[in-house]
């Protein structure tokens, strides 16, 4: 949908079976994601799972790397895989700092019971609002008894936002461009969380350096029409362990190989599905 005029732009199908010339396109609560991999975790004697340990910094020490945390524990490894809001600490680091800094991006998200929304949006598959700078997304959860809604500031040069609780008015102010419709949309939520990511950087960035490594760190345009950063952390898991299994018994190799590997991405179905 277009943001401003509230006039549909286009449609994607999905596959009726596999193997059918269409732009497949699925949408996924990160609940239906996370949920799997913490029970295989769970079942690897090899993994120590630390909630509530948020990462703050890191040192590396010859053939280690220390990561600190914010209660004032460390944990001690060969390497440190970076990801989600864990990023952030490599942004004022001297270290990284000969890289394009990344257009950094506003994020807020909310469920919202169904019970709210109108009828039209109770069963439908995912939508996108597209304006200047922003978009706004939203699709039912499995269950169908919660609307999923998150919407994206592009170009976000305020406070840096770390899952912190805000208010509708908050939200309604930093998109103040906002067509009629999709500005409803927005007035249904009330409990929102807002966070700061990285986006769209002006080259390709760095990974990879020493003992650490960067996961989604996102060298692309954000694609209103799908989760992104929850697709490009799970392709470069994929090519960190592709990585991992490929080189040689070390870390440094492993992760050089991986700064090196760009894994393919999905179409951008908003393109597609315009013929843009």
């Amino acid at each position: 949908m277009d943001g401003t005029t509230e006039e549909p732009v286009g449609t994607v199908a999905l596959p009726v079976r596999h193997g059918d010339g269409r732009a497949a396109h699925a949408t996924a609560h990160r609940l239906d994601v996370h949920e799997p991999l913490l029970e295989a975790c769970w079942e690897l004697d090899a993994v120590r799972l630390c909630p509530d340990s948020r990462v703050v910094g890191y040192a590396e020490h010859g053939e280690s790397v220390v990561a600190a945390l914010a209660d004032g524990r460390s944990v001690t490894g060969d390497a440190l895989v970076l990801t989600g809001a864990a990023r952030s600490v490599v942004r004022g680091d001297a270290r990284w700092a000969d890289d394009a800094p990344p257009e950094l991006l506003a994020v807020y998200r909310t469920v919202i019971p169904m019970e709210l929304m109108a009828d039209h949006w109770q069963d439908g598959p995912a939508t996108s609002w597209v304006g200047p700078g922003w978009h706004l997304s939203h699709y039912p959860l499995p269950d169908s008894r919660y609307l999923s809604l998150s919407v994206t500031r592009r170009r976000h040069t305020g406070a840096e936002l770390d899952g912190a609780r805000v208010d509708l008015e908050h939200v309604l102010a930093a998109f103040p461009e906002i067509g009629y419709a999709a500005r409803n949309v927005l007035t249904t939520g009330s409990h929102w969380r807002a966070w700061t990511l990285p986006g769209r950087t002006a080259g390709a960035r760095r990974r990879a350096r020493g003992r650490v490594a960067l996961v989604a760190e996102g060298a692309e345009p954000p694609r209103p029409l799908e989760a992104s950063g929850l697709q490009h952390a799970l392709a470069d898991a994929l090519g960190l362990a592709t990585s991992w299994d490929a080189s040689e018994d070390d870390t440094l190799r492993r992760l050089a190989d991986y700064d090196t590997r760009r894994p393919d991405r999905a179409p951008d179905a908003a393109r597609a599905s315009c013929g843009a």
